[in-house]
């Protein structure tokens, strides 16, 4: 009789430390299970950084500052910025009123300044076309367009409807930058025309406009046209 008994407190004290055992055992488990908590941490990071990569600003943010190529950039864009050409970028959506008016009168001036001047215009919805370029130049609507002179620096810009007028004055003046080294400029349109040796330049400012002439080496000035 005491044998049997001694024999069922040995099999319950078994059944206990079995018992845990198991719960020591599960203890452990969610213990290592925990550490992999952080492994969420990368998720937050790398959608912050994608946010904050995203331009806020305006074309027009961009004016005086210059413009650096990423890797995504088109390589004519690139090439155009190396060579120092003057450039005109114009971003749109086909459909709308204002898009369609600033395109073509984007494409009027291309006609007539081809050779002298880089034109680049781009499907907004084409991202594959134009890469990063709408980061680099703070692309936030359409039409926008950017004029770049020769120092690659940001002339002009225009985010929303811009008349033709007021392109081909950002367009001169970029010219007008990247022409003479001697030359300055601040805010006024240049018009300059060349006949045999003799160039003829004025300048408008307001409602007065000067004008000089250089032949060879020496130079004559008036009001209105040249010296003879």
């Amino acid at each position: 009789m005491f044998w049997q008994k001694k024999g069922r407190m040995t099999g319950l004290l078994r059944i206990v430390t079995t018992a845990q055992a198991l719960v020591l055992v599960v203890f452990l488990f969610a213990g290592c299970g925990g550490s992999d908590t952080p492994a969420t941490t990368p998720v937050r990071t790398t959608k912050s950084t994608k946010a904050s990569a995203t331009s806020t600003g305006m074309a027009e943010d961009m004016i005086g500052q210059v413009v650096v190529p990423g890797e995504l950039t088109p390589k004519d864009f690139k090439d155009s910025i190396e060579s120092r050409r003057p450039i005109v970028v114009t971003f749109y959506i086909s459909g709308p009123a204002d898009d369609n008016q600033v395109r073509s009168s984007v494409l009027s001036l291309e006609s007539k300044l081809r050779g002298q001047v880089d034109f680049y215009d781009y499907l907004y919805t084409d991202a594959q076309r134009y890469g990063d370029l709408t980061m680099i130049l703070h692309v936030t609507t359409t039409p926008t367009v950017v004029v770049i002179n020769q120092q690659a620096q940001v002339q002009r810009a225009w985010s929303g409807y811009v008349d033709i007028k007021s392109i081909e004055q950002g367009i001169n003046e970029a010219i007008g930058i990247a022409g003479s080294s001697s030359s300055s400029y601040s805010g006024s349109s240049f018009n300059t025309s060349t006949t045999g040796s003799s160039t003829t330049r004025s300048t408008t400012t307001g409602s007065s406009t000067t004008g000089a002439t250089n032949t060879g080496t020496s130079t004559g000035s008036g009001s209105g046209g040249p010296t003879p």
